[in-house]
């Protein structure tokens, strides 16, 4: 069942006849976000988080929830994008055009297939592409709602918004996603439940070492930071030649927000 814990708005100027604001409607396996922006001068102007369940039940019972509770479901948007934060995502070369079953056996193989559920295809440059799982359900609910909606993975988001080669760390509730760029590109992602702080450390150097890449010769940048939940942190950073603590926006919305909440904690929602 979802619950809604954060409701902040702006002025939205979008009407029927000009529709200058964008929608993005963020999906995890732990809550749905609706972020609202500007595309004019990039400013965000609106956000919700929802907590929610992602048994059968709680996709179901997620849309007559949202309709009864999000101020922003019934606005007029220029683009309406969903994007879907997933663990069940992988990183791979792309190959030749029409190559959709190729793409759909490899996820087979490596991550597995589920029942009821569409898988979505995404470019990341010319040579590679993300394959990732969509629920059924999930989609039918939002494409009721938002007829031109189109998904995307937030993977996609997260690598834009990253200036440079690095290490990216975006934390989460209980789970933190590891990214690796090395010469523009993704060269490495995986998704991590969080552990003891010691084994949050190891598990990020010990992929370091894998990817052959060098801390201490390496930027990192941090995303979602919470001091109270995240003081590994810390400790991680100092094995980085710098660390750079990702927060909110001021514009718009972001110094509402940043003064209600901590500046860095939201800020994974925050990357468009």
């Amino acid at each position: 069942m979802a619950k809604k814990k954060i409701g902040i708005y702006g002025v939205q100027e979008s009407t029927a006849n000009n529709k200058v604001e964008d929608l993005y409607l963020i999906v995890d396996e732990q809550s749905i976000c609706f972020v609202v922006k500007n595309h004019i001068n990039s400013a965000y102007i609106a956000f919700e988080y929802f907590e929610n369940t992602t048994d059968q039940n709680g996709w179901n019972q997620l849309l007559g929830y949202l309709q009864n509770n999000s101020k922003l479901i019934q606005s007029f948007y220029r683009q309406v994008q969903f994007v879907m934060n997933t663990k069940r995502t992988l990183l791979t070369k792309t190959v030749h055009a029409g190559a959709d079953a190729f793409y759909h056996n490899e996820f087979s193989l490596v991550v597995g297939t589920r029942m009821e559920e569409e898988l979505q295809l995404q470019k990341i440059g010319q040579e590679q592409v993300l394959v990732y799982g969509v629920p059924d359900a999930l989609s039918t609910l939002l494409t009721r709602s938002f007829p031109t909606g189109k998904w995307i993975n937030y993977l996609s988001s997260l690598v834009a918004s990253n200036k440079g080669d690095g290490v990216c760390i975006t934390l989460l509730n209980d789970y933190f996603i590891l990214l690796m760029i090395q010469n523009g590109k993704p060269h490495f992602v995986n998704y991590f439940n969080k552990s003891g702080d010691d084994q949050n450390q190891y598990l990020v150097l010990n992929a370091c070492i894998q990817a052959n890449i060098q801390p201490k010769d390496t930027n990192l940048n941090v995303i979602g930071y919470s001091a109270d939940r995240d003081l590994w942190m810390q400790a991680l950073a100092s094995y980085f030649a710098g660390a750079h603590m990702q927060q909110v926006p001021d514009e718009g919305i972001g110094a509402a927000l940043n003064t209600d909440y901590p500046k860095h904690h939201y800020a994974p929602y925050f990357i468009f």
